[in-house]
């Protein structure tokens, strides 16, 4: 039996020293009280800790206290309502003067116990196939976008504030129906906008609980009465006897199982229960050497076992009458009581803990902000349109459609950098926009920049500067102005692009009957450009006689100053014989070419 229970006992060391996660973990099953409203939660290793539950996500508050709200209704500048704008940050914390209280209140019902602060919370697992939605904005206004809603936009963190300082954000653009039902909905004491926060809080349940309790008690009462009267060598003996021998053996098992729907391992634990009960049951009824067996029993008063009595002497017997022996009587009374009691007890308790995330929803709304902060612009205001601090300005940048034509052989793409310097240590606004061969093609000639007035008076805010660089093909970048960091200035609201450089055009016409009359298959037109100091020669068209067009139309880029030429290349329809022309100017643009005569010489009879 001893071994027996050494091995309970190692066990039952080796279930003690399993490791668990401690951290802010709170008991399920016992400990819970609300006060106040706010649930509490008792810590699963301190019985004197506990966290409490924040009842609902609520307005994060400055130190002002004033909630962190911006609520702004614009009008147009006829003060027509053009809509609406909502921001807001929520949060899961209790204020510090509620704490304050629930501490009191805790420590009033239950002396000693201290408030560890808010209850740990985690994110709620997603459902399979789904994004987390633990933080939710519900509304009939901020929810209904698309056509026909009120809300043009909606914006939110999507995340729950659920460590401490943390905050979730919400933003909403509204149409001017969505403003007014808005607006006039936080007047009420429950508004139309409702935040909802799914969350999960780990917690210490017991999954298996088997209590073992053994009681034996063996009570054995003896109870021996004789009176014996010797006169007269006459005797009369009373005997009377009692022996009780009582036994109450009681063996309780109380198994209390939840393993399978919490998905724990018992069957160590069943094992041990399994062997400690049959150990018990063995070591109770066992009436041979177990705690059943019968204690030995008390033997009654016999005859000669009183006290003082003496027998008569063997001289007495032979002389009668002789001698003289002492007489003790034999009125006696003795009585014997005996009273043995034995008593075990044996208590086991087997016990399987677990944590498992229990979910949490909480909802809040913002009702009666308006009646409260009405008077206060940093929280509620309107504003018109019509201020300066709202104008903004467009520039339009449209590329010169003489330009545009020249984009599948000439440039790539063409960019223009802006700058708006504001003053009074505002931050510049500043903006990129292009236009590529592919967008040119498609017929995108423009592109818009737009920046505010943000309060600026008189005509200074119309100005701006910018900077232009063109992507020509197989030719370096041209940007202007050339200089680095130099900007060029403008305060119109159209800019027309065009590079820094000069287009020549020119049309070329040939008879083409008169190149079959004088033996000329092909005619190839070069170009010579001088783009920013450097001349390249490069193949502008080819003439044949086959061609159903007569005049070729040509195009040129050139640095200002330096007009481009042409020259064509003439090829004989018979034996290959080539002929180049000289070098004519593009200026005068429109040229007629006369194709040499390239027929083989005739023979002379």
């Amino acid at each position: 039996m001893k071994r027996a229970l050494v091995i309970v006992s190692s066990a039952l060391a080796a279930v003690c020293l399993l490791p668990r996660n401690t951290g802010a973990l709170v008991r399920y099953d016992t400990g819970r009280m609300t006060l106040g409203g706010v649930e509490l939660f008792q810590d699963a290793d301190d019985p004197m800790r506990y966290y409490y539950l924040p009842t609902a996500p609520s307005l994060a508050l400055w130190e002002s206290g004033a909630p962190q709200l911006l609520c702004i209704k614009f009008v147009d500048p006829q003060g027509n309502a053009s809509g609406g704008l909502l921001h807001f940050l929520a949060t899961l914390e209790l204020p510090p003067d509620q704490i304050a209280e629930l501490e009191k209140e805790l420590t009033k019902k239950l002396p000693g116990a201290k408030l560890a602060g808010a209850l740990p919370l985690l994110e709620a697992k997603a459902e399979q196939g789904k994004e987390s939605a633990s933080f939710q904005v519900v509304s009939a206004v901020l929810s209904s976008t698309g056509e026909g809603g009120f809300t043009r936009s909606l914006i939110t963190s999507g995340h729950a504030p659920l460590t401490p300082g943390s905050r979730a954000a919400v933003a909403a653009t509204l149409d001017p129906k969505g403003a007014t039902l808005l607006w006039d909905s936080l007047n009420g004491a429950t508004s139309d906008v409702s935040v909802s926060l799914a969350a999960e809080y780990e917690a210490m349940v017991r999954g298996y609980n088997a209590t073992i309790s053994a009681e034996v008690n063996t009570v054995y009462e003896h109870f021996s009465a004789v009176l014996n009267k010797q006169q007269g060598y006459t005797k009369r003996e009373l005997r009377q006897i009692v022996d009780t021998l009582a036994h109450d053996n009681v063996l309780k098992v109380e198994v209390f199982d939840r393993s399978k729907s919490l998905g724990i391992d018992a069957t160590a634990m069943e094992g041990i229960l399994s062997l400690v009960t049959d150990k018990l049951v063995n070591l109770i009824f066992d009436a041979q050497a177990g705690l059943a067996k019968m204690p030995e029993q008390e033997a009654a008063v016999e005859k000669g076992q009183i006290e003082r009595r003496q027998s008569r002497g063997a001289f007495v017997k032979w002389f009668a009458g002789t001698g003289d022996q002492p007489y003790v009587t034999d009125n006696q009374f003795v009585m014997k009581s005996r009273k043995d009691v034995r008593r075990t007890t044996f208590n086991l308790l087997l016990a399987r803990d677990t944590t498992i995330r229990v979910p949490v929803y909480l909802a809040g709304n913002m009702g009666g902000l308006y009646r409260e902060y009405r008077n206060n612009q940093e929280v509620f205001r309107v504003v018109n349109l019509a201020d300066p601090a709202f104008q903004t300005r467009d520039v339009r940048f449209v590329l010169d459609s003489e330009w545009a034509s020249l984009f599948p052989t000439l440039v790539n793409w063409v960019a223009v950098t802006f700058r708006k310097e504001h003053g009074e240590g505002r931050d510049a606004t500043t903006d990129q926009a292009q236009l590529t061969g592919p967008e040119v093609s498609k017929g995108t000639l423009e592109r818009v920049i737009r920046y505010p007035r943000l309060g600026a008076q008189g005509a200074d805010w119309l100005g701006y500067q910018y900077r232009v660089s063109w992507s020509l093909i197989h030719r370096d970048l041209v940007t202007l102005p050339k200089e680095e960091g130099k900007w060029l200035s403008g305060t119109d609201p159209v800019v027309t692009l065009r590079p820094p450089l000069a287009l020549a055009t020119a049309e070329l016409e040939v008879d083409r009957d008169l190149m079959v009359e004088r033996g000329v298959k092909v005619a190839v037109v070069e170009v010579e450009e001088k783009v920013l100091g450097k001349a390249e020669t490069r193949r502008a068209a080819v003439l044949r006689v086959t061609d159903t067009e007569s005049v070729v139309k040509l195009s040129a880029v050139h640095d200002p100053a330096a007009e481009p030429r042409l020259r064509v290349t003439w090829q004989a329809a018979r034996g290959g014989e080539r002929k180049a022309g000289p070098w004519l100017g593009m200026g005068a643009g429109y040229l007629l070419l006369e194709p040499p005569d390239m027929n083989p010489p005739k023979e002379t009879p």
